[in-house]
């Protein structure tokens, strides 16, 4: 396919952003294209994109590109998101800029258009000076494994004079894109390292790894920790987003401490530009003043997904604001990065050389594909305690991991794996949402996870026999009965695969008649499930595992029915306590010990029974005919003990804060 260009002629800087005196840096090289427009458009916060189609569409163009308005607008800004350049075959732009990195950020918008485009099934590469960002790229799968409707895909690149940036659209399919933002950086910016002008390689390399002008970068996650969300016009001129905090590991793990107010001293080492002040005043510490030694017992852990086969340069951002620490030795931690010592001792105050001083430090890890395509890439704080340091504590304000291009020149990795949460998937139908006691909620949902029973699969290789269906429908199979197609969400093998880590061995967690038992996890790491694999020796087959499959869809609903606003509100002990019994039977060690999934269905109907039995007799202080017929068929001769529980401690109480 021929290659067809578009010149863009250089946008100058709207007076509005930065003629602000307060922005700490002011790009000399700034472009904002709302692709597919016919005019020039202003954004929510004031800032003029321009079209790409006034002056730029050619005749030769017009035969392998156009643009289309979407149908719908979910929850998107109107400003680059509602209109879209659609290419039929390769297309560059080209940008005069002077030399330097830059930031390049694509928009994207994966919805229908009017012009009958669907971006669903648009799949292209985006290539830049050389360097391959996307390749066979989906930012409909891409935007369907987040929390979002569109999405920006960051790249910083380096130019010499020219940015090309070319879109390839994927054999009998189309490229698409909403918008085009570029934006120049400081001189080395990335390159030198951290406030110290160093990157440390992390995993044993003696090797100094080194930053050149045949480096480009993907940003993965920029995060202001412990802080609200920073906008791009809130940043110090580079227009850089700063999320607010996720990926930690434990949702009450630390604390959150606010000083208002605070003022921040930038310094020649740490300019102003580095990072916003509301980054280096928010953060997140582990607490505890009042016993210290409960931090030895944790770390603070943040699990960031990334794409395996990378290099990464991880830049932590810190600055001490509390009164009580201001000299060298106060708080000491150490950094682990992949589980590995980055930095053994982390004084923040000796390094800044004062409170209320920011620094960051840059490091370097590389990323393999042992746990799968998509591992996390782990970051641990905990307590160095050799000098005996007056708090027992770790901090950090902010965190930016970047991808480095690999040897080939290429930053794309695989298309992410979608979240098949219940509001998405066709067979299930969503519940409605009730008032209810939430600590009994909790202890109920605990149990719920116990009992491995989220989800079983089958992956069963073509033998002499059928193969039984998996593949992610809106319609029941012939081989489901209508009950299990209703209840039952259903999974690709490639999400069954992605989901066990290829069917890691690893991972096996037992054996049953049908094969191996594996832990996995789905809905992007955050659902802890059971997977069953048929294996090829197994006597066992499809329409046994089919009868299994039933029997797990009637246990669902048996579940949907125990787990009730009704019971939420007013459970009784004796079947909270009975249903508690089987729950435990259920992840005996032993397969001898657990009980049969018609004993499980059995019991859980029965436990059902005996609430709405103590129900109707209404007696809490006195024996019910549901207690009575519990003590004969289950053998315990005395009372439950369990009136006294808290379920609140379940959840734990927050630490106080220094």
């Amino acid at each position: 396919m021929l290659s067809h260009a578009r010149l863009v002629i250089c946008i100058l800087v709207s007076a509005a952003v930065l003629g602000d005196a307060t922005v700490a840096y002011k790009p000399t090289d700034l472009f904002f294209i709302n692709c597919g427009s016919t005019s020039n458009t202003t954004d929510s916060q004031s800032q003029t994109w321009t079209s790409d189609q006034q002056q730029l569409l050619t005749s030769k163009l017009a035969n392998v590109s156009f643009s289309s308005e979407a149908s719908y607008q979910e929850e998107v800004p109107q400003v680059p998101y509602m209109t879209a350049s659609i290419f039929l075959s390769n297309v560059n732009y080209s940008f005069p800029v002077s030399p330097g990195w830059k930031y390049l950020r694509l928009y994207f918008y994966p919805t229908r258009y009017e012009s009958g485009f669907d971006a669903a099934s648009s799949f292209f590469s985006v290539t830049v000076n050389g360097f391959t960002l996307l390749n066979n790229f989906s930012a409909d799968l891409t935007v369907k494994a987040s929390k979002s409707k569109s999405l920006i895909k960051e790249f910083i690149v380096p130019v010499n004079q020219t940015l090309n940036l070319t879109f390839k659209p994927s054999p009998s399919s189309l490229a698409f894109v909403n918008g085009v933002e570029i934006v120049s950086m400081p001189d080395r910016f990335y390159s030198k390292g951290g406030f110290d002008d160093k990157i440390t390689s992390v995993g044993g390399s003696t090797i100094d790894f080194e930053i050149n002008n045949w480096t480009s970068f993907e940003t993965v996650h920029r995060l202001n920790i412990g802080g609200r969300m920073i906008d791009g016009v809130s940043d110090t001129g580079m227009f850089r987003e700063w999320l607010a905090e996720e990926y930690l590991l434990s949702v009450n793990s630390g604390i959150l401490p606010v000083f208002p107010g605070v003022k921040i001293n930038y310094t020649e080492n740490t300019p102003a530009y580095v990072a916003p002040e509301d980054v280096y005043t928010t953060y997140r510490i582990m607490g505890n003043v009042n016993n210290p030694r409960l931090n030895l017992n944790f770390n603070l852990t943040w699990l960031f997904p990334v794409d395996a086969g990378f290099l990464y340069l991880v830049r932590l951002h810190f600055c001490e604001t509390l009164l009580e620490v201001n000299e060298r030795g106060q708080r000491v931690f150490t950094i682990f990065i992949m589980n590995q010592i980055a930095k053994l001792e982390m004084d923040v105050i000796q390094l800044s050389g004062g409170s209320r001083i920011p620094i960051y430090l840059d490091f370097s890890v590389y990323v393999g594909s042992e746990s799968g395509p998509r591992p996390d890439l782990r970051l641990d704080l905990h307590p160095y305690t050799v000098n005996f340091p007056m708090y027992y504590d770790a901090i950090l304000n902010g965190v930016e991991i970047l991808k480095v291009n690999s040897s080939e020149g290429s930053l794309a990795g695989p298309n992410p794996n979608p979240l098949v949460s219940f509001d998405q998937t066709p067979n299930h139908v969503k519940p409605s949402i009730r008032k209810g006691n939430s600590q009994v909620l909790v202890v109920g949902s605990s149990i719920v996870l116990a009992m491995l029973v989220a989800v079983i699969v089958l992956l069963y290789k073509k033998k002499k026999t059928k193969d039984f269906p998996l593949q992610t429908t809106s319609e029941p199979t012939d081989s489901c009965s209508p009950l299990t197609a209703y209840l039952c969400r259903r999974f690709s093998i490639f999400e069954i695969k992605y989901a066990t880590n290829y069917f890691d061995e690893k991972l096996i967690v037992g054996a049953g008649g049908f094969g191996s038992v594996y832990k996995g996890r789905i809905d992007g790491g955050t659902t802890l499930v059971a997977v069953k694999r048929l294996g090829i020796a197994s006597k066992q087959g499809a329409k046994e595992f089919k009868t299994e499959l039933e029997m797990l869809s009637k246990l669902r609903r048996t579940l949907d029915q125990i787990i009730d606003p009704d019971l939420a509100v007013d459970i009784t002990l004796i079947s909270l306590e009975k249903f508690c019994e089987i729950a435990v039977r259920c992840v005996q060690a032993r397969g001898t010990e657990r009980p049969p999934m018609n004993d499980v269905v059995w019991g859980l109907e029965f436990t059902l029974q005996l609430h709405e039995a103590a129900k109707k007799n209404n007696e809490e202080g006195t024996m019910t005919d549901a207690e009575d017929l519990f003590r004969k068929t289950s053998g315990h001769g005395s009372r439950s003990t369990t009136t006294n529980v808290k379920y609140a401690s379940v959840v734990g109480e927050e630490p106080k804060s220094l």
